[in-house]
């Protein structure tokens, strides 16, 4: 098969592949939420990594893949582990303790403003134009507009918490903006296999530590919907999904996968309407459309 027909066949299955890890992470907010009603967020994210870890470990022993047992390239994994994993996944459940599935959904989809200013920094294939600081100006517009209420109400008890429920998604952003770019610049000839097996070894072992530590142990889930919420964040929202991003992001760089962002809200807002029936207005759709739309503008060519 020649090298065009090659790429042709790549490029073709992105669309399909960007979709499916849409459903599988616009999906984990949904179940997050339904989590950490009953579960302390770190053990959510403890039982989560177990799953997720064992499945890949069943895909890198029957594909007979190779681990990394150098210490530098161990060193590059628990980085990862720490800015893409532990760190996020923490944020956004203990988030989500007070504010939205959807909403956590919409802000957790300002990430590719960071990738965006992180890659053009240390990724020498990523650029920033006036076109895109417009787009990132719009964007966080939108998380403004978004947190009006919170902002005014931040004398409050709840509205404090809300608030920083909001502010912790987004430095959620943040962290996996540098995990993606770091992994695009530190191990981009690394396979996906071995990224994502790698940082989900190092994450759960520092988030079981983190366990110990603020709440004493981990907690077993005690009710059906957490054991089932577990299983799905693990399996599809951990294990099959950093498949799939991973892909991604060493064949299209930080940047382009970080497009994911524009299904990701609609997603979380669906199923967080339907299932949960939360509520959206139209502050909220406000926010969610300059955020949807300075995604559009960074993302744009020409």
């Amino acid at each position: 098969m020649s090298g065009d027909s090659r790429t042709a066949r790549a490029g073709g299955s992105y669309p399909a592949l960007l979709g499916m890890l849409a459903l599988a992470w616009g999906s984990s907010y949904l179940f997050i939420k339904i989590g950490v009603e009953t579960l302390p967020p770190l053990s959510l994210v403890a039982g989560r990594l177990v799953v997720g870890l064992a499945v890949l470990v069943v895909v890198v022993v029957a594909t007979r893949t190779p681990m990394p047992r150098d210490p530098r390239t161990l060193g590059h994994l628990a980085v990862l582990g720490a800015v893409n994993i532990a760190i996020p996944f923490w944020l956004i459940g203990w988030a989500e303790q007070h504010i939205s599935s959807g909403l956590t959904g919409i802000l957790q989809s300002t990430s590719p403003f960071f990738t965006l200013v992180l890659a053009a920094s240390f990724v020498h294939d990523e650029h920033i134009t006036r076109g895109r600081l417009a787009g990132i100006a719009v964007g966080f517009l939108g998380i403004l507009v978004l947190s009006a209420g919170n902002l005014a109400d931040a004398g409050t008890a709840a509205g404090a918490q809300r608030l920083l429920g909001e502010l912790g998604v987004v430095a959620a952003s943040l962290a996996y903006a540098t995990g993606n770019t770091y992994a695009r610049r530190a191990l981009r000839e690394t396979r996906p296999l071995v990224l994502a097996t790698g940082q989900v070894g190092w994450a759960l072992a520092m988030v079981v530590t983190l366990a110990f530590l603020v709440d004493g142990g981990v907690t077993l889930p005690g009710v059906p919907e957490a054991w089932f919420a577990i299983g799905w964040l693990g399996a599809v929202g951990t294990g099959f999904a950093y498949l799939v991003f991973f892909r991604l992001l060493t064949r299209w760089g930080p940047t382009r996968a970080s497009l994911v962002a524009y299904l990701l809200p609609v997603v979380a807002v669906v199923l967080g309407v339907v299932v949960l029936g939360e509520t959206v207005d139209a502050t909220f759709v406000a926010g969610a459309a300059l955020i949807v739309a300075g995604i559009w503008v960074v993302n744009r060519r020409g």
